[in-house]
């Protein structure tokens, strides 16, 4: 499938390096999936951090944060050149007008490159977020099994992680929501949902 080139052109900026668009398999939860996370607490086992609006250097610590959290939890994997790959939720139409199509969301595979910049240029340019140092993204393991969400709430911006989406009953009743009530989604994204709640309802039980 084809990506905007207003995607590509943000992923650049953000010193994200585009791969490829993931194909809608079944053991990849959807982006619109992935990103009910957030509505999950710790006894979920969501954890990560949280940095007040105040602080001094916000969005550069929140890249530092943002890299450990990712390190530590798994998120990447290597890549060409030993680089570090993810997957990021990217609404790949990227076409916000009035009369514009749905959002065609899908996970795209990046590398990071040796500049980059998640607060700042990634969220301004609203790949990554509503404006710098306001996060608004979900990414994902190329594995599957680890997810994480990057928010921004009244007390600071954040990002929290959260691991085997498939065994986790809130995303699966999420995935039957957007497979079988919410028809004003893309028809594509709405079988994807209900493949991967079978695929994840058969691993999550196990």
């Amino acid at each position: 499938m084809d990506v905007a080139q207003e995607a590509l052109d943000k992923l650049s900026a953000a010193g994200l390096v585009f791969c490829e668009v993931m194909e809608t398999r079944d053991e990849l939860p959807p982006v619109n999936v992935a990103s009910f996370m957030g509505n999950l607490g710790a006894e979920s086992g969501r954890h990560g951090f949280l940095l007040a609006h105040d602080e001094k250097d916000l969005g550069n610590h929140f890249n530092q944060e943002w890299e450990r959290l990712a390190r530590d939890s798994g998120l990447f994997s290597a890549g060409a050149g030993g680089r570090p790959e993810f997957l990021v939720g990217v609404d790949i139409a990227q076409d916000h007008s009035d009369d514009g199509e749905l959002q065609v969301w899908r996970w795209v595979r990046v590398a990071l490159a040796d500049q980059w910049d998640i607060a700042g240029a990634g969220c301004e340019d609203g790949i990554l977020g509503a404006g710098a140092n306001n996060p608004a993204f979900v990414m994902m393991s190329p594995a599957a099994d680890v997810l994480l969400k990057g928010a921004y709430y009244q007390d600071g911006i954040g990002a929290s992680t959260l691991r085997h989406p498939e065994r986790i009953p809130e995303l699966r009743d999420h995935a039957r929501r957007i497979a079988f009530e919410f028809d004003w989604l893309e028809d594509e994204l709405r079988r994807w949902a209900e493949r991967w709640l079978a695929y994840a309802t058969a691993r999550g039980t196990r």
